[in-house]
């Protein structure tokens, strides 16, 4: 029997909220409870189906949420509540935005009749946090009218992932978070994607340079897998035969071992790109922002003449203050490699550059990175190289700023099917483990392996009870050095060694006691080999120190 409108069942709005996000495959929600959002704390943590994890800090929660996305490409989701609570996630937030990961988070505010614009502070701990984000989001409302919430909340999810991606933000006063609504009469938003078309004449010229070059080369990033274009990109390099080099968020799309691919470039990159970009005489940057890091301080960093040609999603990325590539192209990836890839069939006069692969083949084999010093204190580098030898498909990297993000970069040999997540814009400190409970919330069947800094760790160590509560198999590797070393290093080349920091290290057996996870010490590279596959072995949390070498070289392909 049909039901009349007048008579449908109404719901509390933040039931609409949760229950529309489960519908379209959210399955983990990340909070920190307040009053100011406690009708939304209390639908998502009854909301069936949906895990939701309680952090200890709001930026950490956000950047949990992020791992998720990352891990997912759907939407990452976190609650936070009004005032401090939303202000705390804001780092979280500028994390995504630089990272380009489509995150929501969904504030509460204070009740609707206590809040004013241009004031600093209303109600109890009320806060304008919208006015704050728009510049570091791709679309932030405040839900006026319970009637909006599904338009608020289509339009978020929808800008969140159109395009480039990002995050997004949604405030909801108090009182409207309990408002009893009408699912079918909510208002509706009607997204349409605006298709970034490729014109043909491009395809051709980027065709003919491709034609003449000797030795091209595609540089390609996290914009591969944003897009969904993995498997086209691999037809891609199947036909051309190109040497292809990852940045920094690229660095998980190819295992280490497929045939096209050779390695990470950068400064903080591997050897065997560098020499490869330098011989180059065509580039071709698909889905990167080609960073200073990556290309160095003048975009001049491999010194050669090659031709360059920029493809992107996005127009300021291609029209970056010095940076004057020779061919730039906005449009989306998938529809370039699929353009391209249909011309270079079409046209037998397509030859492949066996010479180049050739050689670049050789070198591969010739600088592969190798680090295996069996020395101590442990060489950072060999302990990644022991890890390279006994990890599988199983497991997820998930590693902080400095020197704990340049031994990975450098020294990780990823196989297929791992994932490896970081801070890639801004290498930010105290990032691993709440990235690290997201991916494991996300994927419940992986084990994540964390390798962190004695200094990094700090800034977000009360998550190690949020791990430990959970019983998450997650295994937190803590490089101990000393301190700072990256940052050592930059006073030593630059203040003449005038060090700032403190240079006490925390006592991390007494710390996991204190959040009551099983620890390790492992001092001894001898020992490393037959640690790591014990400690694997065992499922749940794990702290483990790794006794480190305090003067640590950290390879430096070229300067900054």
């Amino acid at each position: 029997m049909r039901v009349s409108m007048n008579k449908e069942k109404k719901i509390r709005l933040a039931d609409f909220l949760t229950q529309y996000l489960y519908a379209k495959g959210v399955r983990s929600v990340f909070m920190l409870s307040g009053t100011g959002s406690i009708h939304l704390d209390d639908a998502f943590a009854h909301q069936k189906g949906l895990r939701y994890i309680c952090a200890r800090h709001e930026a950490a929660a956000t950047i949990m949420a992020e791992a998720s996305a990352k891990l997912t490409q759907n939407i990452g989701v976190m609650v936070a509540t009004t005032g401090p609570g939303g202000t705390n996630a804001i780092g979280g937030i500028v994390e995504a935005w630089v990272d380009s990961v489509p995150v929501l988070v969904i504030s509460g505010q204070v009740e609707s009749s206590q809040i004013s614009k241009d004031v600093r502070s209303f109600g109890v701990q009320g806060f304008n946090v919208i006015e704050n984000v728009e510049k570091v989001t791709k679309y932030a409302a405040q839900i006026k009218d319970p009637m909006m919430v599904r338009y608020h909340l289509e339009k978020a999810l929808f800008l969140a992932k159109d395009g480039r991606p990002g995050p997004v933000w949604l405030d909801i006063p108090f009182d409207i978070q309990s408002k009893l609504v009408i699912p079918k009469k909510l208002k509706a938003f009607r997204g349409k994607s605006i298709p970034h078309k490729i014109k043909k004449d491009k395809i051709d010229i980027v065709f003919k340079n491709l034609k003449k070059a000797k030795k091209p080369v595609i540089i390609f990033g996290q914009g591969i897998r944003s897009s969904k274009s993995i498997n086209i990109f691999k037809d891609l390099l199947k036909i051309t035969k190109i040497p292809a080099i990852s940045a920094r968020m690229g660095l998980d799309i190819l295992p280490y071992d497929y045939p096209y691919y050779f390695g990470l470039g950068g400064m903080r990159g591997q050897r065997l790109p560098y020499e490869i970009l330098k011989s180059a005489d065509l580039v071709i940057a698909i889905g990167t922002s080609y960073t200073h890091a990556f290309g160095g301080k003048n975009y001049n960093a491999y010194k050669n003449k090659a031709k360059f040609i920029m493809v992107n999603i996005d127009s300021k990325e291609l029209n970056k203050t010095n940076f004057k590539p020779d061919m730039k192209i906005k449009t989306d990836l998938s529809l370039f490699i699929t353009d391209l890839k249909k011309k270079i069939l079409n046209e037998s006069s397509y030859k492949v550059k066996e010479t180049w692969l050739s050689r670049c083949k050789k070198l591969k084999k010739e600088l592969s990175p190798s680090f295996t010093k069996k020395s101590n204190p442990i060489n950072s580098y060999s302990f990644i190289d022991c890890l390279n030898s006994h990890t599988n498909s199983d497991h997820i990297f998930v590693n902080d700023a400095g020197s704990a993000n340049y031994i990975c970069s450098q020294a990780l040999i990823l196989k297929e099917g791992q994932r490896e997540l970081t801070s890639g814009a801004f290498y930010s400190m105290g990032i691993a483990v709440p990235m690290a409970i997201g991916a494991s919330v996300t994927e419940p069947t992986k084990q994540i392996i964390v390798i962190t800094g004695d200094g990094s760790i700090e800034l977000n160590i009360q998550e190690l009870r949020t791990i430990s509560l959970n019983k998450l198999n997650i295994k937190v590797f803590v490089i101990n050095n000393g301190g700072y070393a990256s940052i050592r290093k930059s006073q030593d080349d630059m203040v003449g060694g005038r060090y700032t920091d403190d240079e006490e290290v925390l006592n991390f057996k007494k710390i996991s006691e204190a959040f009551e996870i099983p620890f390790t010490r492992i001092s001894d590279y001898g020992k490393l080999s037959k640690n790591i596959p014990q400690i694997f072995k065992t499922k749940g949390p794990a702290l483990i120190e790794l006794m480190c070498d305090p003067k640590q070289e950290i390879l430096e392909i070229f300067g900054a």
